[in-house]
């Protein structure tokens, strides 16, 4: 499994985070890299003092009712793309896109900052935690209708190369008669690799999805258009499974009488199958969105959708709103603002265009929360070149 490692580490590195409009070349080759962190409770001005003090009663004031958010995520492509004249055209990229988001609950921080003043039992999830890195070689094709209607079609073959569906570690924190502090709980992680072991193909956790995109001139100054992403046709299976698990407890009664705390060497036991069979699917995404031309080098973009990461789980919204300009097919200006996934995301894009060469330079702020996203909580750097004519 360590061999895989600095492959699955390259390919989360590789992003540009969907800036690319219509292609500017009959042919193209391109490769775009970059990466984004976001968290709901740090930000520059903490980062930036020349003394950093720790003060839980501060932290846990600053701690939203939903608790610590952390999220660390990267996509990108390698790719191929040739057009004839607008009417079709048809690609082939090599993509990757993962990312971890992990929360701590507010009330583990009252509890530093001000401990149990009620002595009472208390209890939730001490760290929740889910993601995944995924790979993927995609065929993308499309069509020009009666020069109005757009259809494309895109199946890929994907591989999870590290997935971990959403699972939490507990507490409870029992007060009334003893002091005991007690956790349990699992964080698995798959793979179709072996993690302790050489062994594994990473065909043999490949899955086949399919997208779909349909854009329509409805008026001269407006187009209309929808993405269906990662429709699941044949899920992925990964048969290689780490299991994290911990159950361990400390008694308050025993600390107090031998003045020693006991902590086991097996705090944190790790288990490994070979025989796991989880299903796994890419996130299916929805998207409905407008082209306002109010000019010809001038387009307004507003989207509205959802994702969904898994069936079981209730679906995430989005929304944004974009501003593209073009200034004689030279430059390239792109702002952007909406909320994505559980992130508020705002970045501005150049693309330098010189024909037979393209530079792209994209620099963005996110974070969970609203405010927090323009005051340094979270940002995104990302770089893309194009070769063609």
């Amino acid at each position: 499994m360590k061999k895989y490692i600095p492959l699955a580490l390259f390919l989360m590195v590789l992003s540009l985070g969907g800036y690319a409009e219509e292609p500017r070349r009959f042919v193209e080759f391109g490769i775009d890299a970059g990466a984004g962190v976001a968290n709901d409770l740090i930000g520059a001005e903490d980062l930036l003092k020349k003394q950093i003090e720790i003060n839980l009663d501060d932290i846990r004031n600053e701690v939203k009712d939903g608790g610590l958010k952390l999220n660390v995520d990267a996509a990108g492509a390698v790719f191929f793309h040739f057009e004839s004249k607008q009417l079709w055209g048809f690609g082939l990229s090599a993509d990757a896109e993962g990312g971890v988001f992990a929360n701590v609950p507010k009330q583990i921080f009252t509890i530093l900052a001000d401990g149990n003043k009620e002595n009472h039992s208390v209890s939730g999830d001490f760290i929740t935690a889910y993601g995944g890195v995924f790979a993927d070689v995609e065929v993308d094709a499309h069509l020009t209708l009666f020069k109005k209607l757009k259809l494309g079609l895109a199946p890929a073959l994907y591989v999870p190369i590290i997935y971990v569906p959403k699972s939490s570690i507990r507490y409870n924190l029992e007060a009334e008669d003893n002091l005991k502090f007690h956790t349990d709980g699992e964080i698995k992680v798959y793979s179709p690799f072996s993690f302790d072991s050489s062994e594994g193909n990473v065909l043999d956790g490949a899955g086949f999805d399919l997208s779909l995109y349909a854009e329509y001139d409805l008026f001269p100054l407006l187009d209309i258009g929808a993405d269906i992403t990662h429709i699941p046709v044949v899920p992925s299976t990964l048969k290689h499974e780490m299991r994290l698990s911990t159950d361990f407890e400390v008694d308050g009664s025993q600390l107090i009488k031998d003045g020693e705390l006991d902590i086991p060497d097996d705090m944190i036991k790790t288990e490994y199958f070979e025989d796991a069979s989880k299903t796994v699917m890419r996130p299916l995404r929805f998207d409905f969105y407008a082209n306002i031309k109010p000019l010809s080098f001038l387009r307004i973009r507003p989207n509205i959708g959802f994702t969904v990461l898994t069936p079981s789980e209730e679906p995430y919204f989005n929304a944004g709103l974009d501003l593209r300009l073009n200034v004689a097919r030279l430059l390239f200006f792109h702002l952007g603002t909406g909320y994505e996934e559980t992130l508020w995301k705002h970045r501005a894009a150049l693309a330098i265009n010189l024909r037979v060469f393209e530079l792209d330079i994209e620099a963005g702020l996110r974070s969970q929360e609203f405010i927090d996203s323009f005051q340094l909580h979270g940002f995104n750097l990302a770089v893309g070149v194009r070769f063609g004519y």
